[in-house]
């Protein structure tokens, strides 16, 4: 199931990856919130899942770390230019243990399954160092619609999906899954100190009070966390 899980994400990646922009703006609010999750970044050893066409490494890159990407995607890591690339799945890394400074999942985890969160989180672990830092943006279940504040965004979602919309057919082997932030902050408390969680206000519910007064209804989360530092 796993594999085949994996093969079905990879094929609709490679099959749509036209469709993905190779960077981001210095200015990115996910971007921002990551590197401010992380700390400094100069020397570290940073690993990017899911990294796609190495839009946020090679950000990151530019403030000193060092980073690895690692994607399920040949077509998409075909365009990660200028920077260490590994075509991998996020649920088996092929990384020693205590091997980065810090893990980074920028709207990835929603893609792996219900099954799989569990072996990705586990295997974020086991390549981090003590005191190395893990930081997640993925999408809130509960958040409202940007455009139409009154309809919750995932109903918009599901009318997406029925339409032919969305990434992946409604009703095929894989479903994108979006996430309560307490139910995986809970998740994370696990293996990880100090989680957090940050409700990310993006560009486009700026202009709407409701987002900017109640962050519990934006899309995008930050979790962060650590690892327990070796005493």
């Amino acid at each position: 199931m796993t594999i085949a899980h994996d093969a079905f994400v990879a094929a609709s990646f490679d099959e749509s990856a036209s469709r993905f922009k190779g960077e981001v703006g210095a200015g990115d609010y996910r971007l921002r919130a990551v590197v401010d999750a992380l700390g400094p970044l100069e020397g570290r050893r940073v690993l990017d899942l899911g990294c796609g066409k190495g839009r946020f490494a090679s950000r990151l890159q530019q403030q000193g770390a060092e980073v690895v990407g690692l994607d399920v995607s040949s077509r998409m890591l075909a365009e990660a230019q200028g920077l260490d690339r590994v075509r991998g799945s996020a649920r088996r890394l092929p990384f020693a243990s205590a091997a980065f400074d810090a893990v980074v999942a920028i709207e990835v985890i929603e893609h792996v399954g219900p099954v799989g969160l569990g072996p990705v989180l586990d295997e974020a672990r086991r390549v981090l160092r003590p005191g190395g830092r893990l930081a997640i943006i993925d999408k809130n279940v509960g958040a409202l619609d940007a455009k139409r504040p009154w309809l919750p965004s995932l109903i918009v979602k599901r009318i997406d999906e029925r339409r032919g919309l969305w990434m992946y057919p409604r009703g095929g082997p894989v479903s994108e899954q979006w996430f309560r932030p307490e139910a995986l902050k809970k998740r994370l408390r696990r293996d990880f100190q100090d989680v957090r969680v940050q409700y990310l206000l993006r560009p486009e519910e700026a202009p709407r009070l409701v987002f900017r007064a109640i962050p519990r209804t934006r899309l995008m989360v930050l979790w962060s966390g650590r690892v327990e530092a070796s005493r």
